[in-house]
């Protein structure tokens, strides 16, 4: 079967005869834009289901849209439009396997970033509790002194006077 600029996929359809991918694939590196919608409705669970098997349901969306994309612009270098299939299986699982990797670094940096703050909040929690000690304390012996020493000594530490 030959593909010209004539025939179309709507007649295989009609008459209920589908092309072989090789078919499909040949037709769709020719710039035959149903000929490879095709191939995506043949396709497009199981690279849905590749992806969700590495990157969970999460990404597995954004793994097939790649996937796809990549697969499209790849098209004119592949040497065996029979075994699309597997081409694609095995893009899709590189595709998800970087995702997943991406995020894993993403995630260990989070992660990283999350116990250095909670740290850093920890010792100004520390800080805090000892600067307010320290202020009970001076609050208690200014109660010790003499009134008019102790305005003077308040309005320099507690009011910020000279």
């Amino acid at each position: 079967m030959t593909w010209s600029e004539n025939d179309s996929l709507d007649e295989e359809k009609q008459s209920g005869v589908h092309a072989p991918d090789e078919v499909l694939v040949v037709a769709a590196i020719l710039g035959d834009l149903k000929a490879f919608n095709e191939l995506v409705g043949r396709y497009a669970q199981a690279v849905l289901r590749v992806a969700k098997g590495i990157v969970g349901e999460q990404y597995a969306e954004d793994v097939a849209q790649e996937s796809w994309l990549l697969a499209f612009k790849a098209l004119p270098s592949g040497e065996e439009p029979a075994k699309f299939a597997s081409w694609l299986k095995v893009i899709t699982r590189n595709r998800a396997l970087r995702m997943r990797e991406k995020e894993h670094k993403r995630e260990s940096k989070r992660v990283a970033l999350d116990a250095f703050l909670v740290e850093q909040f920890s010792a100004l929690q520390q800080s805090v509790r000892t600067h307010i000690e320290e202020r009970e304390s001076l609050q208690v012996a200014l109660n010790g002194l003499p009134d008019d020493i102790s305005m003077v000594l308040r309005m320099r530490y507690f009011d910020s006077m000279p």
